[in-house]
């Protein structure tokens, strides 16, 4: 809860403004310390750490299968790239991408059938299976 809200529902009404300004800055000070503590900050990172972090996708040319990957239309591409190459679960692509999973497996099954017509059967079914 903020101070202003703190204040506004304080059942405690204060004499003078100086005492009242000091029972502000300790609650801004308290509320500070509670952000700091809490998950949102703990699980944070800066700007500079998530970028070293972020993901890169390889060279379209390295192979053939990359080529269709990336042919496939977005949702099916965002799917199968987290799947196969980023090696993420199903669960966690669902959150990724702000679905939920059962439309998660429905892409992966749509993409890796457009990758079979895609690729010709120039690849084995060991390419796909889970």
């Amino acid at each position: 809860m903020s101070a202003s809200l703190k204040l506004l529902t304080c059942p405690e009404r204060f004499p003078d403004p100086e005492r009242r300004r000091a029972w502000v800055l300790r609650v801004t000070i308290n509320c500070c310390k509670d952000l700091k503590k809490s998950a949102w900050a703990r699980k944070r990172v800066s700007l500079e750490a998530a970028a070293d972090a972020a993901v890169t996708m390889p060279e379209a040319g390295e192979s053939p299968v990359l080529e269709a990957v990336l042919a496939l239309p977005e949702k099916y591409r965002q799917a199968v790239y987290l799947r196969y190459y980023e090696e993420y679960g199903v669960d966690e692509i669902a959150a990724l991408l702000g679905c939920r999973p059962a439309q998660v497996s429905t892409w992966l099954y749509r993409g890796k059938a457009k990758l079979r017509t895609m690729l010709g059967g120039s690849y084995g079914q060991e390419c796909f299976s889970d």
